[in-house]
């Protein structure tokens, strides 16, 4: 390519997103847009004219709005919600929980409660919701536990299945259904109460009653 050829592509108009970023404009765009007009207002049209990009970019890459709005959900999730690893079951379920108050209260947090609204009469974004959201923030939180488990800090028999279930429900309650903010203080209390009931015990003494 001479000079002049690449000199003029670099002062060309950046025009439409290529690739990556357009992927990733996309995805921004669809934030943006749940956001501001909800899930059924949210179209294919609607998110390629936000993104600058064409109806036939998104839809080589999403057949539908909804693995699209699933996939835009999931990208701020790991973001946002990165694996903790501190360590400890009290450090991983302190950070997991401080992460998703965060993620919930921040502006992207408005969003759930009208997609859960939704989920209800639409199955289809239920299953993916489950499959592609909950799932993979479910076996972050199973890790933890089962982690505690190998370490010793939570006890051998513990009902992994039921206890993924506390933390995060603990939090939806306070947030969605209360309306009460959850500060880090409160985080820690929480967590410590969790533990307390989960973690390992020592074996009692023969002559012990």
């Amino acid at each position: 390519m001479t000079t002049s050829v690449a000199s003029s592509m670099e002062r060309r108009s950046p025009g439409r997103p290529r690739s990556a970023s357009a992927h990733r404009a996309i995805l921004d765009a669809t934030i943006e847009l749940l956001g501001e007009v909800g899930f059924g207002a949210t179209t294919i049209e609607a998110v390629a004219t936000r993104a600058g990009v064409g109806k036939a970019t998104v839809y080589r890459r999403w057949r539908s709005k909804t693995p699209l709005i699933i996939e835009a959900l999931d990208a701020r999730a790991i973001e946002q919600m990165p694996t903790p690893r501190t360590g400890s079951v009290r450090g991983d379920l302190t950070e997991f929980l401080v992460a998703l108050i965060a993620a919930m209260s921040g502006p992207d947090g408005r969003l759930v409660a009208p997609l859960l609204a939704e989920i209800s009469r639409n199955q289809e974004l239920a299953e993916a919701f489950r499959r592609d959201l909950v799932a993979p923030r479910r076996a972050v939180l199973e890790e933890i536990l089962r982690e505690g488990m190998v370490r010793g800090e939570l006890r051998p028999d513990l009902d992994v299945d039921l206890a993924l279930d506390a933390p995060v429900g603990i939090v939806f309650q306070r947030l969605l259904i209360l309306g009460e903010p959850v500060d880090e203080q409160s985080v820690r209390r929480i967590v410590d109460q969790l533990v307390e009931g989960l973690e390992a015990r020592p074996a009692a003494s023969p002559g012990a009653r």
